[in-house]
């Protein structure tokens, strides 16, 4: 009895694996072929841009408008350009080192204080420092703009504004809320 038993539990075991496979087969051919390749295509083109190629191009597009490939942007662009923490680290050595009505006494307790702040977290440089060098005006056309890759996220930025003013500037970005953001810029004058 336990043989017979054990018997027709393999058969039906059996027949049901079998229906399966049936069931499966005329499944996948009754299924029409999709094309692959679009997909495939779709996904080497998109795997072709870098991250730090797109890095590359954000920054280059904030030197574009519609007629030039070398204007500075808009006014207050440290707003749209900048990572919070590196606005305000812009904003106090603004404060801190640009026109000021801070006496003495006032000026020293304000710098220690800034520094204490920034100190592990950028390198701090005893002067007003605006993005790219800039004053805190509109620049317009640049004479000559080259951007190079320094290493992952980190350009070298090199700007003749005219007049005999030229920088050389190290930038470093952040990718935030699907773009990049500028985290720094070390600015040198030539």
């Amino acid at each position: 009895m336990k043989k017979t038993y054990l018997a027709i539990c393999i058969s039906l075991v059996m027949m049901a694996s079998c229906n399966q496979r049936k069931d499966s087969i005329q499944h996948t051919q009754n299924k029409p072929k999709q094309d692959t390749t679009a997909l495939v295509h779709a996904e080497s083109s998109a795997s072709a841009v870098t991250p730090q190629e797109t890095a590359e191009q954000w920054l280059k597009s904030i030197f574009k408008t519609k007629d030039s490939e070398k204007y500075f942007p808009d006014y207050n662009v440290e707003e749209k350009l900048c990572t919070k923490r590196y606005q305000d680290f812009i904003a106090e050595s603004g404060e801190l080192y640009g026109p000021s009505n801070l006496d003495d006494s006032q000026f020293l307790a304000a710098e220690k204080k800034y520094k204490a702040k920034w100190s592990g977290i950028y390198p701090i440089s005893e002067q007003e420092m605006w993005l790219f060098g800039r004053g805190n005006g509109d620049i317009g056309e640049l004479k000559a703009l080259t951007i190079s890759k320094v290493k992952d996220l980190v350009f070298r930025v090199v700007i003749d504004y005219g007049a005999g003013i030229k920088t050389e500037n190290e930038v470093t970005l952040v990718a935030e809320d699907g773009t990049y953001k500028i985290d720094y810029c070390k600015t040198e004058f030539l």
